[in-house]
């Protein structure tokens, strides 16, 4: 139940923000810094996803949510409909931490295990799957110091 309202409220935070601000796709270069590549990627992204007919529905915000997070993942280089996240490419952006086999590892069980036709939706458990733990703290530190 709390998890799916915290969903909503992010599919809503990210159609409000879209639709309060005027964001321009620009193309984004594999040699920007990851942050740039990731403001980027927002613009482009929050412009070319649609809210779904119905809010109430679990699928379809779950839908929204995928649509984003694979949009995002694929236009920074980290995510391929054929495969899913490229597990070597998200290390990278933990390289601090040096645990790249264990991202890899990481990335690379979610993605079979959560392997799916639905790309958005197959995108979206695989990433919560991998964030559950302690890569989501990684995550959360890293979108920190970027002033994500």
């Amino acid at each position: 139940m709390l998890k799916t309202i915290i969903i909503k409220l992010a599919v809503v935070i990210c159609v409000l923000i879209n639709l309060c601000t005027k964001t321009t796709a620009i193309p984004i270069s594999e040699q920007e810094e990851a942050s740039h590549r990731l403001h980027k990627a927002h613009g482009i992204c929050i412009q070319n996803i649609t809210s779904p007919t119905s809010t109430d529905d679990d699928t379809s915000t779950r839908q929204l949510a995928g649509a984003y997070v694979r949009c995002i993942a694929t236009n920074v280089g980290l995510w391929n409909d054929a495969t899913g996240y490229n597990a070597k490419q998200v290390a990278k952006f933990f390289i601090k931490e040096r645990n790249e086999n264990e991202v890899m590892t990481l990335v690379d069980y979610c993605n079979q295990k959560h392997r799916q036709t639905d790309l958005n939706l197959w995108a979206y458990e695989a990433y919560r799957c991998a964030t559950a733990g302690r890569m989501g703290a990684w995550l959360n530190a890293y979108v920190r110091s970027a002033k994500l």
